[in-house]
């Protein structure tokens, strides 16, 4: 379904401020949701509405929308997010790294007390856009099995890393641990398809290609296998261990059991090219590295070769100039029925 940009944005902001968010924080919100959807994230857009507004309703997701400075240093900083809205204090958190980072040449922000942060992918892209590079990551409830595992041992953590790109804008690397989204197998299920090799896991830990066996018990694998696996400790250890938040299991489940507060921890990173290295010849060496990569040879069938979030940011400029984006039919559905509740 076609829906115009500003029509969602405020369709989106009032929902927030009815269900009790200040301005400012459905506004941030709704901007996270919306420049994800732009971007073509779809699982990490609009689609997650009615799943925030069910948190805040019942309790799990405070309102008030600030952290806690827990400790703090001229480069960083420990803060509690007392159980808001996820999204809300990770925006804040990183807008304190690259506050630091401009004082200091690098600002990094731990946070306790949080729920799901939506797209890692957008706080980078905070500092791309001031020609800073960017780190996100959090952790959140299991999903994963550990190399080895037969069950949900670890989080699907994700992790974004972003940087200023010249004439290409920027790249945006942002991705989650595991092969594919819960999402996608259950819809894979649901159109009959079969899963690829190294998907997915049965309850009893064998390998399947039957998307279906996923709601019957089977756990998603990790991507490269103990590469993925490693790569969802660090971030667990980052995250939340650094942090003091909930770790693995004793992370909550925030979409299970929308009474109770996640006490997820994330990690942001913020730091000043300008410090280490000279602006345009950053660029300029940025762009002749993508040029090459986009220019090597191809692979039979390959029209084109991109780099990290350059489809993405494809998808957003061209948003932007037409003025609407495409929304699935269910998501729009969702939010019409959110809003007669309100």
């Amino acid at each position: 379904m076609k829906v115009n940009i500003s029509e969602i944005r405020e369709r989106c902001e009032n929902i927030f401020l009815k269900v009790g968010l200040k301005k400012e924080d459905a506004k941030i919100i709704t901007d996270v949701l919306l420049q994800t959807e732009m971007r073509g994230v779809f699982t990490h857009g609009f689609f997650r509405v009615p799943n925030y507004v069910n948190c805040i309703k019942s309790g799990g997701i405070k309102k008030g929308g600030e952290f806690t400075v827990v400790s703090d240093t001229p480069s960083w900083a420990l803060v509690d997010g007392n159980d808001n809205l996820g999204i809300v204090i990770a925006y804040k958190a990183m807008r304190l790294a690259i506050e630091k980072a401009k004082q200091y040449g690098i600002g990094v922000v731990n946070v306790r007390g949080s729920h799901h942060f939506g797209a890692a992918g957008y706080y980078t892209s905070m500092c791309a856009n001031e020609n800073m590079i960017g780190m996100s990551m959090s952790n959140g409830d299991v999903l994963i099995a550990a190399t080895g595992s037969k069950v949900r041992t670890i989080g699907n953590n994700p992790f974004s890393f972003a940087t200023p790109a010249g004439k290409y804008d920027k790249i945006v690397y942002d991705i989650a641990m595991s092969h594919t989204s819960d999402k996608k197998v259950v819809k894979m299920a649901k159109e009959g398809k079969q899963l690829p090799d190294g998907w997915l896991i049965d309850k009893n830990g064998v390998p399947t290609n039957d998307p279906n066996e996923y709601e019957k018990g089977g756990t998603l694998m990790p991507f490269g296998g103990y590469k993925g696996y490693g790569f969802a400790m660090m971030v667990e250890i980052l995250a939340a261990v650094l942090s003091g938040a909930a770790v693995t299991n004793d992370v909550h489940a925030w979409n299970t059991n929308s009474e109770k507060g996640g006490n997820v921890g994330h990690l942001f990173i913020a730091m000043d090219i300008s410090r280490i290295s000279d602006e345009q010849i950053f660029n300029n060496t940025i762009e002749n590295m993508i040029s090459g990569i986009k220019n090597s040879e191809k692979a039979v069938g390959t029209e084109e070769i991109y780099f990290p979030g350059e489809i993405e940011n494809n998808k957003y400029r061209l948003a932007i100039e037409n003025g609407f984006i495409e929304i699935d039919d269910d998501t729009m559905a969702s939010i019409a029925e959110i809003e007669k509740t309100l």
